[in-house]
């Protein structure tokens, strides 16, 4: 994608979607306090049954919004995570194709499709068995990813050709497809509630993480496109596919980069699979505890209930078919959905949960703790400034940015 715009759209890109990320982790931010700080008031919320302690998106939607923002937060939850594992498990089963057909000197033709499932299914397997097998193999992935990108970064930076960098600039490429995978590779904000709980309720702390946090991605891609977008000339890769671009790449910068570049790659589609994977299996997990217990119950804390209805290892295998099912076939149906579902992925699912709703959610938590009589003074040091005007305004701006996509989305459906 950023090949089209050139560096410095795409420098103007990620600094505009650091913006957004760094002013909705903030958002997020004072709506977990404020949630938590009302749920230990026993303050009531928007649905007088939910126990709302600030835990996940989807307390802070029900305590906010009710129940109704608890459905629509969590269809865009299964959206977003959905959108990524497709994608991740279509490339995954390209780079099993690729490995096997290089491993074999092509006389073994592995389909991409088996490929996918392989991958999924191995993914699968360790989601079912929790965070703590995710965990263990991450820690490789991340240790490759880390490697290779310091080696990308000391081989590349010599062979970069300035005039690559400055002089291909198309602004129009900006938006949607540049701003959507921008702000899915900055989207931190769902971890913010679990990072203030980490610290200690403390978000003086939490603020000081989530600047630094991600300010630290921010420095890292925009020395990956310099080298990326130093080393490849825009006319060097006239009508190869966005994928295959990737692959030019190492070409360009000779064998030691074309290797780099290979592990890079699949460092990085397992890492991001693996967080995702997990994520989705602890999604249809939840779902399938709130589906069991009774509606009335506190989700929270009557862990009866929830699993009433299952044993945790078949309810964790059976969490793991819903997430990785669907991707599955999706990803045997579209082989190449990759770039698609991630640029689909950043804005509707993204946008929406990260922007809309925290600013929706933290109006609602504002209003609730001025009206406590028990909590008359209950203001995060350092809260989202620019009053309520700033949060409708924060609606409003993510809204404008969502609305053009989904009525293209709408539209590409019915056609």
């Amino acid at each position: 994608e950023t090949l089209d715009s050139g560096f410095f759209p795409t420098l103007s890109g990620l600094i505009i979607c650091w913006v957004f990320t760094y002013i909705t982790s903030l958002a997020v931010l004072e709506c977990s306090w404020t949630a938590l700080q009302l749920a230990s008031a026993g303050a009531p919320s928007s649905e007088s049954s939910s126990g709302g302690g600030g835990a996940s998106f989807l307390s802070i939607s029900r305590r906010a919004l009710g129940v109704p923002g608890e459905i629509v937060t969590g269809v865009l939850f299964w959206f977003l995570l959905t959108a990524i594992v497709v994608a991740y498990t279509a490339e995954g089963g390209q780079l099993i194709s690729q490995f096997v057909d290089e491993l074999s000197s092509s006389s073994i033709n592995l389909a991409p499709a088996i490929g996918s499932a392989a991958f999924a299914i191995f993914f699968g397997a360790l989601g079912t068995f929790g965070t703590s097998r995710i965990d263990a193999i991450n820690r490789i992935f991340v240790l490759g990813l880390v490697s290779t990108f310091v080696g990308l970064v000391g081989f590349g930076l010599p062979q970069i050709h300035v005039s690559n960098l400055i002089t291909h600039k198309d602004w129009t490429k900006l938006y949607p497809n540049l701003i959507s995978i921008g702000i899915l590779s900055f989207g931190a904000q769902n971890v913010v509630p679990t990072l203030l709980n980490y610290l200690g309720g403390d978000p003086n702390k939490t603020r000081q993480a989530i600047l630094f946090g991600s300010l630290t991605p921010l420095f890292l891609y925009s020395i990956w496109e310099a080298v990326f977008l130093g080393i490849v000339s825009v006319d060097g890769v006239a009508g190869e596919s966005k994928m295959e671009v990737v692959t030019v790449l190492g070409e360009a910068g000779g064998p030691i980069i074309k290797d780099l570049v290979e592990i890079f790659s699949a460092c990085a589609i397992g890492s991001s699979m693996a967080g995702a994977s997990v994520s989705l299996v602890d999604f249809f997990e939840d779902a399938i505890d709130t589906f069991s217990q009774d509606r009335n119950s506190d989700p929270l804390t009557d862990k009866k209930g929830a699993d009433a209805g299952f044993e945790a290892p078949s309810k964790r295998l059976l969490a793991a078919f819903c997430a990785l099912g669907p991707p599955v076939i999706l990803a045997y149906a579209f082989p190449d959905i990759f770039l698609v579902a991630l640029e689909e992925a950043g804005l509707i699912g993204g946008v929406s949960l990260y922007g809309i709703l925290p600013a929706l959610s933290l109006l609602s938590l504002r209003h609730s703790a001025c009206t406590t009589d028990d909590t008359p003074d209950l203001k995060m040091p350092g809260r989202f400034g620019g009053g309520d005007t700033a949060l409708y305004a924060l609606a409003g701006v993510s809204s404008l940015l969502v609305i053009p996509e989904v009525i293209r989305f709408g539209s590409m459906s019915v056609s």
